[in-house]
């Protein structure tokens, strides 16, 4: 064995950590990436009553627009009220610390297979303007240098911002007519909207999709297929009436969530029993019905994520019964939550396991010929804005009426069965603006990464 001088070793030591010094500085001067980190956003979309998505976007003007794909910030059912949508900006004093935004949908294509959409944040004057990342429409070649930054990960509810580098392994691979970068570099659900570096530090793609069956297998979309729809019309932007940020997350007016626990609810009639993610509820096949603690808003949407079982006890079912076995009820705007639910005060919502009803102090305003199914877990919402109230069960509407007269409001709520057993989870109420109009988000529990179109 050679033996060698300290000196020498030292200088052998000195010489590796300079290497590896130089290294680590080459790579992040080739993507820039201390500057390109700083344009790169967590992006979280809070639907009430609906899984939270998560998923990165990036800064393309010192205004606050936003590049992102859509199935990010567009929540899957629409008929879901009350989107909200934050974005985590890097903090100028710590880029690991991340200032928040509420968002608005400034642009997304008509074309719903281009996985598109443009946000739009406002900043205060004292916060400055924002980076935007440079953009880069020059075609890729193949085994080019490229790197994936985003936010794949959150860890004990924060956003943990990660870069992979990789190449392009295919430089163009056609989804629904539109092209796409294939990389090797690692993909995961949190990086889709975001960018997809060059050894520049500028976005070449957007990352959208993962094949989910191979290892190291993801797709961005050209910036090139996106050019066409980047203009944002300046009056669609002034209609955006956004509130300036950064904002406290405590400030934010979020729906109320009313866990499936006894101790949620003022229980009237039933025996309850609680278990791991649900409150079960009947009375041997006899009426049963709980009260909210809470008032709802005299305009508003309530999502019931529930399951019913057909429960039929000792009690004789009438002739008139047979078409309404297996009941839910929910009443709201009733004066008082004293009297038996099934005695319709109030608006009254009736779901059968053929009929869904509504009636109005007793009075049968419409009904259709839609039914539950037997233990088919389903979630039931009601939206109510002036006098136009829309039921529906798992994003499809099912009956809308528009009441000339509506009722207040603005009272305690209260939903049982009859005939069933009821194994209810999570009731969100989410309070909505007292004139009908489209949800800020339509061009738009636990979290998710968003995967709407990310396995193929």
């Amino acid at each position: 064995m050679m033996n060698r001088s300290p000196a020498i070793r030292l200088a052998i030591v000195a010489g590796l950590y300079l290497a590896a010094a130089c290294s680590a500085a080459q790579a992040e001067s080739t993507f820039n990436v201390a500057e390109a980190r700083k344009s790169v956003v967590f992006i979280r979309r809070i639907t009430p009553g609906r899984e939270t998505a998560l998923g990165s976007g990036f800064l393309v003007s010192a205004d606050g627009l936003i590049y992102t794909s859509r199935h990010v910030i567009e929540a899957a059912d629409p008929t879901a009220k009350g989107t909200l949508i934050l974005v985590g900006v890097p903090s100028k004093g710590d880029p690991d610390d991340l200032d928040w935004f509420p968002a608005a949908v400034a642009s997304a294509p008509a074309d719903k297979n281009l996985d598109f959409a443009i946000l739009k944040i406002t900043a205060r004057e004292d916060y400055g303007s924002f980076p935007p990342l440079p953009l880069s429409f020059d075609k890729l070649q193949l085994g080019a240098d490229v790197a994936v930054i985003g936010y794949p990960y959150v860890r004990e509810n924060e956003a943990v911002l990660s870069f992979n580098k990789g190449n392009i392994s295919a430089t163009r691979i056609r989804f629904s007519g539109l092209n796409y970068y294939q990389t090797d570099a690692a993909v995961n659900h949190g990086n889709s909207g975001g960018p997809l570096l060059n050894l520049a530090g500028e976005a070449a793609g957007i990352v959208t999709l993962k094949e989910v069956n191979a290892e190291n297998v993801g797709f961005a979309i050209y910036l090139s297929e996106v050019r066409n729809f980047a203009a944002v019309p300046e009056d669609r932007l002034t209609k955006l009436k956004l509130k300036r940020g950064p904002i406290d997350l405590r400030e934010l007016r979020l729906p109320t969530t009313i866990q499936p626990r006894v101790s949620a609810w003022e229980l009237a009639k039933g025996r309850p029993q609680e278990k791991k993610a649900e409150l079960i509820l009947d009375d041997r096949g006899g009426p049963f019905w709980v009260n909210s603690r809470q008032t709802l808003p005299s305009d508003f949407q309530l999502v019931i994520s529930c399951a019913l079982e057909y429960l039929q006890g000792s009690q004789k079912i009438d002739i008139d019964h047979h078409a309404s076995l297996r009941n839910l009820y929910v009443s709201f705007d009733a004066k008082a939550v004293e009297a038996p639910i099934f005695e319709r005060k109030g608006y009254l919502v009736q779901f059968g396991h053929k009929t869904l009803a509504l009636f109005k102090d007793d009075k049968l305003l419409k009904s259709v010929p839609q039914g539950n199914q037997q233990g088919k877990p389903f979630r039931l919402s009601i939206t109510k804005q002036r006098g136009e109230i829309e039921i529906a069960v798992d994003g499809k509407t099912l009956l809308a009426y528009r009441d000339p007269q509506p009722l207040a409001g603005n009272e305690r709520f209260s939903l049982g069965g009859y005939l069933s057993r009821l194994h209810l989870g999570e009731v969100t109420a989410i309070q909505l603006d007292a004139s009908p109009k489209a949800d800020g988000a339509k061009p738009a529990g636990k979290a998710q990464q968003a995967t709407a179109i990310e396995k193929r």
